[in-house]
């Protein structure tokens, strides 16, 4: 460096190879156009790039500004990414939060059932119809209630099992019911082998519930399907944060890379480097 006024004042083939040691770190691995051969190429290359210090300026210019557009559009996407992850994430557990809440529920309710029922509330008519009495209706109303609500949340979980494993996870657990198919059998309850869903025959379940009362309880009540799906969806409320993956557990440490690219600091400072390369390379 030089003395001038008492000052020191770097030189101009100082400041490029600070300036060149600057671009390697920034752009290693990667292609600048005509502004780079101009700048750190031989005197041939640069004489091929173009003889003109403005061209050179410009073509300087266009790099810097299309680096610039591939920065912006890359953390842009990590932006939309964000905003999708979000509405997704959203609407999930709104969906989520409702059919627990719906589930435990109704398994409240036939956990808190009546089954102290007998032969007198199925009343058989002249017609050959049956007439139920208020406490079967009310009996048989709850099951059917628990047993849709239930179907209902193996739906919504099986339709969301690829938003990852803790849903998928989920999905198994609920789908249990297969493990007690035969019991629930004898409620006039069927269970579908693959998916677990299940399906109510109303008139084998009154005359399951009038006939054998305790046999009833123990299968429904809460020792029985309502204990457990009182259970899972307790399970499911208390591991709610740990259902969906975060963004940076789905998509990976590279999301928060691109996301930086806009902050306060990044822009401006990567701005005044390639203000700096293309100032440079007007004089070398």
């Amino acid at each position: 460096m030089t003395m001038e006024g008492g000052t020191y004042m770097a030189t101009i083939s100082q400041m490029t190879g600070a300036a060149r040691s600057i671009y390697k770190s920034l752009y290693a691995n990667n292609s600048r156009t005509d502004a780079t051969a101009a700048l750190f190429g031989d005197r041939q290359t640069r004489k091929q790039k173009g003889s003109s210090l403005y061209s050179t300026q410009y073509r300087g210019q266009d790099s810097s500004a299309q680096e610039l557009s591939s920065i912006m559009e890359i953390a842009n996407q990590a932006r939309n990414l964000r905003k999708t992850y979000a509405e997704t994430s959203s609407k999930f557990y709104a969906g989520y939060d409702s059919n627990m809440k719906d589930l435990r529920k109704a398994a409240g309710k036939v956990s808190g059932t009546d089954f102290q029922l007998d032969k007198s509330d199925i009343k058989t008519n002249a017609d050959g119809s049956k007439t139920y009495s208020d406490r079967l209706k009310n009996a048989i109303g709850n099951v059917k209630d628990l047993v849709n609500e239930y179907n209902e949340t193996t739906d919504f979980l099986r339709d969301n099992k690829s938003l990852g494993k803790g849903v998928q996870q989920l999905t198994t657990e609920f789908s249990d019911t297969t493990y007690k198919a035969d019991s629930y059998a004898k409620m006039g309850i069927t269970v579908d082998a693959k998916t677990g869903k299940m399906s109510v025959n109303e008139n084998r379940l009154a005359r399951a519930l009038t006939d054998s009362p305790a046999q009833s309880e123990a299968i429904l009540g809460k020792g029985g399907l309502a204990g457990r799906a009182d259970r899972h969806a307790q399970y499911a409320q208390l591991s709610r944060s740990r259902v969906l993956p975060s963004m940076e557990q789905a998509i990976g440490s590279q999301l928060n890379y691109a996301a930086n690219m806009l902050n306060g600091r990044s822009l401006p400072t990567m701005s005044r480097y390639s203000n700096m390369l293309n100032l440079f390379s007007i004089y070398v």
